[in-house]
């Protein structure tokens, strides 16, 4: 899948609802590329009380639950479709899920197609300042 095919299946994931006074879902998309060449696709979920979870967590926990930890490229569009970056959580959570993630590619421009990786955002994760035992 190239990069413009994962931002439109991002695109047409996206379904901004509220779905009651506390929980509202869909605001932001993003499709990850798994190490094993399989698509994920996750929306955003936002409840009041803070326990929601970006989109980039959840498409990641379904690829978690298919046996992959190695996310090869991520794309992340806001609710308008237009691309964003994976916020610093997220950064942390692929990061901690396998090492292999800091050189995980995500999509920043496409004409011409431009991308960072998580590393480049992430010099310093927090496991960096492990105290030894």
């Amino acid at each position: 899948m190239t990069y413009q095919e994962m931002l439109a299946a991002a695109q047409s994931k996206l379904n901004p609802k509220e779905y009651g006074k506390y929980f509202s879902a869909g605001g932001a998309s993003a499709v990850l590329e798994g190490g094993n060449g399989k698509y994920y696709a996750g929306v955003n979920l936002d409840l009041a009380c803070g326990l929601g979870f970006c989109a980039e967590r959840n498409a990641a926990s379904t690829m978690v639950t298919d046996g992959e930890t190695v996310v090869r490229r991520i794309v992340c569009v806001n609710s308008e479709g237009e691309l964003m970056t994976p916020c610093g959580s997220c950064r942390e959570f692929l990061l901690l899920l396998s090492p292999e993630n800091a050189k995980t590619e995500f999509l920043v421009g496409l004409d011409p197609v431009r991308t960072m990786t998580i590393g480049q955002l992430m010099p310093l994760p927090w496991t960096a300042f492990k105290q030894e035992q």
